[in-house]
């Protein structure tokens, strides 16, 4: 492969979809605003720029070039300004091979090909033949055990061998990680987005008239809660099927160098990631997942590079708490899994109260003295307060011989296990409140995409927050020794 070479033509295709998906938001609100207006020129718009994206992709497709000399992938890319990508195979973190449905039908597939800087986005080739992505892959990682199978089939069991093991997620937890998925609130966003551009137009065709004249009342209340169910219902079924779709058929191959990933129905996945590049282990617990005694798992690749630059990947979408301990043990072996840890200090929880109740009370008091809200409006700081007691109970930190582990919640619960030898950055810092009150909040820093990933507990004592820091500088074997006192110890993760 000394030439240049050019991808399938296909790949013109794929790039148009591209840009469409990837500006599907602005084009709907082009469109809602264009059909409102009767002297805008419509469908003309429409097929001009449907036949832009067409062009750019094909331009696109022209102007791209690859080719592989001496171990090094080279890649020729831009319409205007010319590009020159370069990676060599020590840069090569992560291997992604994908096919959409338009590559899935001419036998093509996407090879994604990741390194630890913002260039991967770049050094993907959108359509290639199987055969082609196989001798790419065997080239930049010197894998020859690998087959054509084993790259690129994601339905297959032929690329298992004797040491490794494959773990799927049965229908019955795929549909319960489905149904709580975390993409409710972002299909919600979507929806009202969506229904404020075309909210005009169904207030002229009178569908709002018709569909409340069905309820058995017309009052104020009932439309609202009609037009709010509704909203949340049609953004569960989205949040609902697209989880689905992209998890399905997932796979875990846990093989003795590397970890693989396959997922997806209609675009499928396949997701290498080598031990060595991996940064970081966090378990996360949503606030309905939680209950009902499931997490997912996910872990932070430098390599990795979605088109939003974080480098997370799920590694395990759902699973029961008493189940998750056994999985790390079987990934990540040389991994601590339990140690001593410590939450923060009783006089903390006043700070977490705080933190989450003030904000809420002061909006709360403004909707119900100035814009005469019910009273109800109150049942938010006092959710705001549960909200801070769940803050300072999950929170705590814990190190080991060459682990730490970190625990915090936002909106969901996290753990995360760190080795010292993958921290970029640690820093304990002290406002002046903390510092009068002789506490700290720390923060770990590790690769993750092109951003990064950080890790951060709050109101610790100084003195804890301080070993800490100690530890990973010294990024070597630790006494463990915890002095704090005795109520503050607790035995981390927490997992039944």
């Amino acid at each position: 492969m000394s030439d240049f070479e050019r991808q399938h033509p296909v790949a013109a295709v794929s790039k148009a979809f591209s840009l469409i998906r990837g500006n599907l938001l602005t084009i709907l609100i082009f469109l809602f605003v264009g059909a409102r207006s009767e002297s805008f020129p419509f469908l003309w718009w429409i097929g001009g720029g449907f036949g832009f994206l067409l062009v750019m992709g094909f331009l696109n497709w022209l102007r791209f070039l690859y080719k592989i000399e001496d171990g090094m992938l080279h890649i020729k890319s831009g319409i205007f300004v010319r590009k020159n990508i370069y990676l060599t195979k020590d840069r090569i973190q992560v291997i992604d091979v994908s096919s959409g449905i338009i590559q899935r039908s001419f036998g093509l597939v996407r090879l994604d090909i990741q390194t630890a800087g913002s260039s991967s986005r770049q050094a993907a080739l959108e359509a290639i033949t199987r055969e082609k992505a196989y001798e790419i892959n065997w080239i930049l990682r010197e894998q020859s055990e690998q087959t054509t199978e084993d790259l690129l089939s994601s339905d297959s069991t032929s690329d298992i061998v004797d040491d490794s093991r494959m773990i799927k997620v049965p229908n019955k937890e795929l549909l319960i990680a489905a149904s709580t998925s975390g993409s409710f609130g972002i299909a919600l966003s979507i929806i009202a987005t969506v229904f404020s551009q075309l909210e005009p137009l169904i207030s002229e065709s009178e569908l709002f008239e018709y569909f409340f004249g069905l309820l058995p009342s017309q009052t104020d209340t009932i439309l609202i809660l009609t037009v709010i169910a509704i909203f949340v219902l049609f953004a569960w079924l989205i949040s609902f099927f697209s989880t689905l779709l992209t998890y399905g058929n997932f796979q875990l191959i846990i093989k003795k160098k590397e970890i693989v990933i396959s997922r997806g129905i209609f675009e499928k996945k396949r997701i290498t990631i080598p031990y060595n590049r991996i940064q970081a282990i966090h378990v996360t617990e949503g606030i309905i997942r939680q209950p009902l005694g499931y997490a997912s798992i996910h872990l932070e690749s430098a390599g990795y590079g979605d088109d939003k630059g974080t480098g997370s990947i799920v590694l395990f979408p759902l699973i029961k708490h008493e189940n998750i301990l056994v999985l790390l043990e079987e990934i990540i072996p040389d991994y601590e899994k339990k140690l001593e840890g410590l939450k923060p200090p009783s006089r903390s929880l006043r700070r977490y109260l705080l933190r989450s109740a003030l904000p809420v009370t002061v909006i709360s008091s403004f909707l119900y003295w100035f814009m005469q809200l019910n009273i109800f409006i109150w049942i938010f700081p006092l959710a705001s307060v549960w909200w801070g007691w769940l803050k300072y109970r999950d929170a705590a930190i814990g190190w080991g011989d060459d682990i730490l582990l970190m625990r915090s919640r936002r909106l969901s619960k996290s753990t995360a296990y760190i080795k010292k030898k993958r921290v970029q950055d640690a820093t304990v810092s002290q406002s002046p409140f903390q510092k009068w009150r002789n506490l700290c909040s720390v923060q770990i820093f590790v690769a993750s995409g092109d951003q990064g990933k950080t890790f951060t507990v709050r109101d610790i004592e100084l003195n804890d927050g301080m070993k800490l820091l100690n530890q990973v500088r010294k990024n070597g074997k630790s006494s463990v020794i915890l002095e704090s006192d005795y109520s503050n110890k607790i035995l981390l993760p927490g997992w039944p």
